[in-house]
């Protein structure tokens, strides 16, 4: 009796330690494939495509910064796009949780980087406030032209006038230091 008793607990954790994944036995190659992401629908060509590396990162090819929008560029935008500074441009709404700690993390890196990049803030809570100053009008309209969705937003330009990066939500320090390198190389 006792050896039935023993073969049926052996057999029994054996079969708990093969669904758990104990057994050791590898799991076929292609499974792992058919667990990804569906392929993305081809782009229309005609239509712009703007990059959000957001919440996900991938490789953003630098475009160029619009010439053309919908409104006069801010003065603050265009003075370092013509004198070939790069900058940081943070659009940000003062009513989310978010945006004091992105600021932090953005004057952190500003303040260890001081020279290479320039700041240019954008309070776009008029996004949904009926009357707005002329100022938040122009920014609103900016964010609207750049395809910013939503805040905290950053856009990163290099000396060239190209848009290098771009990322919504908030994001650490590292990872903004990093891509302000990368603008002021």
């Amino acid at each position: 009796m006792r050896k039935w008793v023993l073969a049926i607990v052996v057999a029994c954790l054996a079969v708990v330690l093969v669904g758990c994944g104990g057994g050791g036995a590898a799991e076929p190659a292609d499974a792992e494939a058919g667990t990804g992401a569906a392929p993305a629908p081809a782009a229309n060509p005609a239509e712009e495509v703007i990059a959000d590396k957001s919440p996900v990162e991938t490789t953003l090819t630098p475009s160029p910064f619009p010439s053309t929008l919908s409104t006069a560029l801010p003065e603050a935008v265009q003075k370092k796009l013509d004198a070939g500074r790069p900058m940081l441009m943070f659009f940000y709404d003062t009513r989310e949780l978010e945006t004091k700690e992105q600021r932090a993390e953005i004057d952190a890196v500003l303040k260890e980087y001081r020279g290479l990049i320039d700041l240019v803030a954008f309070d776009v809570t008029a996004k949904s406030a009926g009357s707005a100053p002329e100022a938040a009008k122009v920014a609103v309209s900016l964010a609207d032209d750049l395809g910013i969705k939503g805040t905290p937003y950053i856009v990163i330009v290099d000396k060239n006038g190209f848009i290098t990066w771009r990322w919504l939500g908030y994001v650490d320090r590292d990872l903004i230091e990093r891509e302000v390198l990368r603008a002021t190389e």
